[in-house]
């Protein structure tokens, strides 16, 4: 098992990277894109990127700027 420590301003880019934006993503994704997809927030992306590269997976996280 391969272990990758994420530093905290990794971690920062990285959700800064997956922010969704709410409002301005309106129309854009089908209204069941939650289904398949997972929200960021500061409180999950270390988690959610090392439990996930720890099981060999490739993580990909799209940021799309809000507006405001």
């Amino acid at each position: 098992m391969t272990t990758v420590a994420v530093k905290p301003m990794a971690a920062l880019s990285l959700l800064v990277g997956a922010v969704l934006a709410t409002s301005a993503s309106a129309g854009i994704f089908p209204d069941d894109h939650w289904t398949y997809s997972t929200e960021l927030t500061t409180e999950n992306v270390d988690e959610f990127v090392k439990e996930n590269v720890d099981a060999g997976k490739t993580v990909f996280i799209k940021w799309i700027a809000s507006e405001g």
